[in-house]
């Protein structure tokens, strides 16, 4: 299993996913990447070779020795706007054949040559265009934004309450939300839950344990941490440990 952590969502690229139904406030997009593979939403069997399901849909997602392209993204975000255009109101949306075929493709030639930020940018781009969607980063002009940026980036402690970050610039929580998502394109507290689940997937493959990982992240428990990556990723810590490589391609860091 390969993670990228990116600044809206994350991507992972594995071929063991166990996911019980439920919902979460992302946008998912679900790419298979040899054949078709079947998913439940809102209790409906779905065989299809490439989804969008809309935030807060119910689905299930159940695969074992299938290669597949993952794609959360948090819903509040300018990349999420773009696919929410896409498929308007609709809980879901399946992609033509076709189109599921070349992405397929695409993503099997491009994603072993993903070594750092830059490299992964210009692949969401080409992905972007592939879908036939229009998106800009936003790009982060205020200074107060740009330094709580790279504060998380280097982080060491795990309080991350957007109330004390608020504190820290002389301003209150809904002005810092405010600014963040102007300048980000997302919101702070959707922000917030990637960085935290990228931040203990980080220690994890670091070596530190799960235990330690999750309460350095800033999750209120391991517990809580474990149910937010089966709800997220659709596995658990453990697995998320075995043959997996995590890379950091935030780049408006």
């Amino acid at each position: 299993m390969n993670l990228y952590g990116a600044q809206h969502h994350i991507l992972v690229h594995s071929n063991a996913i166990d996911a019980e139904a439920h919902q979460h406030t992302f946008i998912q997009v679900t790419i298979a990447l040899e054949n078709y593979f079947q998913i439940e939403v809102q209790g409906e069997n779905i065989s299809t070779a490439g989804i969008i399901l809309n935030s807060s849909v119910s689905h299930r997602l159940q695969v074992s020795g299938q290669p597949l392209v993952l794609l959360l993204i948090d819903s509040t975000s300018s990349i999420a706007a773009a696919f929410k255009k896409y498929m308007g109101n609709q809980a879901y949306v399946n992609f033509p054949l076709e189109l599921s075929k070349e992405i397929a493709e695409f993503l099997k030639a491009r994603l072993p040559l993903i070594h750092d930020a830059e490299t992964y940018r210009v692949f969401l781009q080409q992905l972007m265009t592939l879908f036939h969607l229009n998106h800009t980063l936003p790009v982060v002009t205020d200074s107060r934004i740009k330094e709580l940026l790279q504060h998380m980036k280097d982080c060491t402690d795990s309080e991350h309450s957007i109330r004390n970050y608020a504190e820290t610039f002389g301003l209150s929580s809904s002005r810092l939300s405010h600014l963040f998502k102007e300048n980000t394109g997302i919101s702070l507290s959707g922000y917030l839950v990637l960085h935290k689940l990228q931040k203990a997937c980080y220690l994890i493959f670091q070596g530190t344990s799960i235990t330690d990982a999750a309460m350095a992240a800033g999750f209120d428990t391991p517990s809580h941490f474990a149910n937010t990556s089966k709800r997220l990723l659709g596995m658990t810590a453990k697995d998320i440990r075995k043959d997996s490589v995590f890379l950091q391609v935030s780049s408006l860091h």
